[in-house]
């Protein structure tokens, strides 16, 4: 019975996997992250209408219900755009290429909704432009940043050959990708434009590094952090002893060699204990 349950559950967790394996490229440097956040905000927030107001939200009630909707869109997204544009990579580029486009029709959509209400066009062409922004900074950011995870991966070899790079661009795909769903879900459940996007990454990538680490980057901060302030305290310990205020024959002392010599001199003819007051105290005592 035990053995059951446990075939079962692993079966199950390989599942979803799989699933998430297929969905990982379009949702972290594709749309499908887009279609997660625009369901999951329908879905929390409400649908939104023709005024720009939004109706009918759940907000919490039966989130996980709408968690799981939401990544199923997603998928149906993901197969959907790879037959229209003929797989993941034409995909890509075809929202890539049409994001000025995108952002110019924010900003119509946006200022004539701002003057049909009434209100300043400039400032509703700028929240439509944002709104359009948002849309494609998954995207956007996602490239970004596994662009800049190429550094990391080749510290990583730097420091344990092929191993260690792979061990790296591993943690670089698992803070990405946790990044990613972080953005999304901030997209979808804070209504500021970017500001949710921006929120949910930090906050997703900062729960991921409590689980696969440090990158190669912030272990070298840190690495020369440490140095610098153990540099730091060597040279405040050194500069302590200062032997130029007790040394009358240090550097810096005052006394020129001439007047060191004939201290010298005097002091081996004797003159200094026979004429000095200690001296005749001595001899008249004897």
């Amino acid at each position: 019975m035990v053995m059951g349950i446990s075939a079962t559950t692993l079966n199950n967790a390989w599942r979803y996997i799989k699933r998430a394996g297929k969905i990982a490229p379009d949702f972290i440097i594709g749309t499908g992250n887009e279609t997660f956040s625009k369901t999951l905000a329908d879905s929390f927030r409400g649908v939104k209408g023709a005024d720009g107001k939004r109706t009918g939200g759940l907000y919490f009630k039966n989130f996980w219900t709408q968690f799981k909707n939401a990544i199923k869109a997603s998928e149906k997204h993901n197969q959907s755009v790879r037959r229209l544009h003929g797989g993941f990579w034409k995909d890509m580029w075809y929202q890539l290429k049409t994001t000025p486009k995108l952002i110019g029709k924010g900003w119509k959509v946006g200022a004539n909704s701002a003057i049909a209400a009434g209100k300043n066009s400039f400032l509703g062409g700028l929240k439509g432009s944002l709104g359009a922004i948002g849309k494609r900074l998954p995207l956007i950011g996602g490239i970004l940043m596994l662009a800049a995870e190429i550094k990391n991966v080749n510290g990583g070899m730097k420091e344990g050959g092929i191993i260690g790079g792979a061990k790296e661009a591993g943690r670089s795909v698992a803070r990405v990708g946790a990044g990613m769903l972080g953005m999304a879900l901030g997209t979808a459940l804070i209504p500021v434009p970017v500001v949710g996007s921006i929120v949910g990454y930090m906050a997703g990538d900062w729960l991921a590094k409590l689980v696969v680490g440090k990158n190669y980057t912030e272990r070298q901060a840190e690495a020369e952090m440490a140095a610098q302030t153990s540099n730091q305290t060597a040279q405040s310990a050194g500069s302590s002893f200062d032997t130029g205020t007790t040394n009358p024959f240090a550097q810096g002392s005052g006394m020129t060699p001439e007047e060191i010599m004939r201290m010298g001199m005097l002091l081996q003819s004797g003159y200094g204990l026979n004429n000095d007051f200690l001296g005749q105290t001595i001899s008249y005592k004897s």
